[in-house]
């Protein structure tokens, strides 16, 4: 399964006008000619039976019209439909790679089973937020002088209204999909001035530093728990308490302080006294 589920949106027009093409003649679907044996439940639901057909149709022409260096996003974008049509606001308990084995057994389609993704309500949302900025981004491109600055103003808001939930040089393919629309954008109406201030996108914030404080109280809670593992469960900790089997005193007082609270000031004094190293 590819890790990277969102990087369909970039070519979002494509696989929806396959969709749309796999939608001809399918308003008035025959819901007798569902086999409960296939769909179960399903079946007794004429729009649910409907998107299963489009389903078929969109899988079978993948199988043999599609250039093979894109069926990894044209099945991505099946996962992302088939969970908005047919799972989101069902009550039934199929899921996308539940839904594609149908077809596949039942068709013999033996197509995107390395891209098919099991769609959560997070990702989904995620999904629609790439899709609704890349779209918006298509709106400001079509505007009657060069660009459509009202457009590209929606736009400039849905992206300012993204940015705290990354950083900068992050990892997440959600985020990197935001930054890929984000360098489009800028790149393209740099020179707008027209637009200004909407005709440029701000980046990330950089990702704050752990302080000194945070990894001293880190370092030293390891340091502490290692020694209560030593003193407790190792040959060394046997010889520690047999030595002081003679003197209750002083191993009550070694037991103490290893299982001292962390806030103590002595602790405290510390992580204040963690050396600086200039950068």
């Amino acid at each position: 399964m590819s890790k990277n589920l969102y990087n369909f949106v970039s070519s979002l027009s494509g696989y929806e006008g396959i969709k749309e093409a796999c939608n001809v003649d399918m308003k008035d679907v025959n819901i007798t000619s569902c086999k409960p044996s296939i769909l179960k439940e399903g079946c007794g639901d004429q729009d649910f039976y409907r998107n299963y057909l489009i389903a078929e149709k969109y899988l079978t022409y993948l199988r043999s019209n599609v250039n093979p260096r894109i069926v990894e996003n044209a099945c991505k974008y099946f996962s992302y439909w088939v969970y908005k049509e047919m799972i989101m606001e069902k009550s039934y308990s199929y899921s996308v790679s539940e839904l594609h084995d149908i077809i596949r057994q039942s068709k013999n389609i033996h197509i995107c089973q390395d891209y098919v993704h099991n769609i959560t309500p997070e990702i989904y949302l995620n999904i629609k937020k790439l899709i609704d900025l890349h779209n918006n981004f298509m709106e400001v491109l079509v505007g009657t002088n060069s660009f459509d600055c009202d457009k590209a103003e929606k736009l400039f808001n849905l992206y300012n209204g993204l940015i705290n939930t990354c950083y900068l040089n992050s990892d997440d393919p959600f985020c990197n999909g935001i930054e890929t629309i984000r360098n489009g954008y800028n790149e393209t109406l740099i020179n707008a001035k027209d637009c200004a201030p909407y005709n440029f996108l701000q980046p990330f914030q950089k990702r704050p530093e752990k302080s000194a404080n945070t990894i001293a109280t880190a370092a030293i809670t390891a340091i502490s728990f290692a020694s209560i593992m030593t003193y407790k469960f190792t040959p060394l900790g046997s010889w520690v308490r047999h030595r002081l089997s003679g003197n209750k005193n002083l191993r009550n007082k070694l037991e103490k302080e290893f299982t001292a609270p962390q806030n103590s000031s002595e602790i405290q004094d510390m992580e204040y006294r963690v050396p600086y190293n200039p950068s």
